[in-house]
């Protein structure tokens, strides 16, 4: 089925150095140390994910908040009143090699923005097992791996593959949440690893 798309065309919310008190920077450094550590209040949300663009602009899963982006001077946040991003909490964040952003949700499945269009991929407009998308990552062929809490999805930008521990060798079936893949790493060899309630690698033939 096709993906729904939404243009962003509301107003996105960029908040200037001197509207940011709530984001302002904490500089210290150890005594004795040449370090210098920055942080970054975050009024008590949990940030679950970071991705840097190749601009160097950090984008953050912000959980409850929505996707927010810091060019290192200004802070942009994007949520459901102003974009098309799914839902305002997301758990990952990745970006491809052409720069897409992709962003997994608790509850509303992937959301990818290419810097002006949304498109929303979930349960009932994809190949997508569930709404809940806790891990992504990207092979060499461009392929899109998104690691849900009922097994992990292959989107070849057409075609949808899930793979959980019903058809696959994912995992071991008696686990608990055996069907959870939490996090997606492939190696220099392109061979996928999943991990969860147990490790799984698949090398594809």
């Amino acid at each position: 089925m096709k993906a729904v798309m939404r243009t962003n065309n509301l107003k996105i919310l960029v908040f200037a150095a001197v509207a940011l008190l709530s984001f302002s920077c904490k500089k210290s450094s150890a005594p004795g140390s040449k370090d210098i550590w920055t942080t970054y209040p975050t009024n008590g949300t949990i940030i679950w994910s970071i991705a840097i663009d190749s601009q160097g602009n950090k984008w953050f899963a912000s959980f409850g908040n929505g996707l927010m982006k810091f060019d290192g001077a200004h802070w942009t946040t994007y949520d459901t009143s102003n974009s098309g991003l799914a839902n305002n909490y997301p758990s990952v964040i990745a970006i491809d090699a052409r720069g897409n952003k992709w962003i997994g949700s608790n509850g509303a499945g992937v959301s990818k923005f290419d810097g002006t269009n949304w498109t929303t991929y979930d349960a009932a407009n994809s190949g997508l097992p569930n709404a809940y998308a806790v891990s992504i990552a990207f092979d060499a062929q461009g392929n899109k791996w998104f690691g849900t809490s009922a097994g992990v999805s292959e989107f070849d930008g057409t075609h949808w593959t899930t793979y959980n521990t019903s058809n696959s060798g994912l995992y071991n079936k008696n686990a608990p949440f055996n069907d959870e893949v939490g996090s997606i790493a492939i190696d220099a060899q392109g061979n996928k690893w999943f991990v969860g309630p147990g490790i799984s690698e698949l090398q594809q033939q």
